[in-house]
């Protein structure tokens, strides 16, 4: 557990530029900067499918795909472009937000790990009855638990 309020001071101040930098142009930077051969990846299809429609509408030879930002290692079975591999901002932001989240059970995963039979388990098993109260599983780690 972090118990500064560091990790969900940095996620929030993440957040809070990426709310800000919202309609600065950054499409249309992106756009500007692109050349035939280039490869775009956005992280949701409609992303995919509004770029790419700017694309064409410039006559742009580029390639837009979508990916997961938890599959990124998958850029590489789509071979190599003959120009750049550019990843949208949109994408970009989602895969330091994930990259965050990840540190912050990293950190809780150690330290519950780490720590004895003593006082620092005690919460931990406080948190266990509470959850198996309600037929959680106890490593919040996993998908679709907080």
């Amino acid at each position: 557990m972090d118990h500064f309020g560091i990790g969900a001071a940095i996620y929030g101040a993440a957040r809070v530029y990426f709310q800000s930098a919202r309609r600065t142009g950054r499409t249309t930077a992106l756009l500007d900067g692109l050349k035939d051969g280039d490869r775009v990846f956005c992280a949701t299809g409609a992303e995919a499918q509004h770029l790419e429609r700017q694309c064409k509408e410039r006559g742009l030879q580029v390639q837009v795909f979508t990916l997961p930002t938890n599959q990124a290692h998958q850029v590489f079975d789509r071979g190599t472009p003959q120009g750049r591999t550019i990843f949208d901002h949109g994408w970009v932001e989602l895969y330091y937000l994930a990259a965050l989240e990840n540190a912050r059970a990293e950190l809780n995963h150690l330290q519950r790990q780490a720590s004895g039979f003593g006082a620092a388990h005690f919460e931990t098993r406080a948190k266990a009855r509470e959850l198996a109260n309600w037929g959680l599983p106890l490593d919040t780690t996993k998908k679709g638990v907080r």
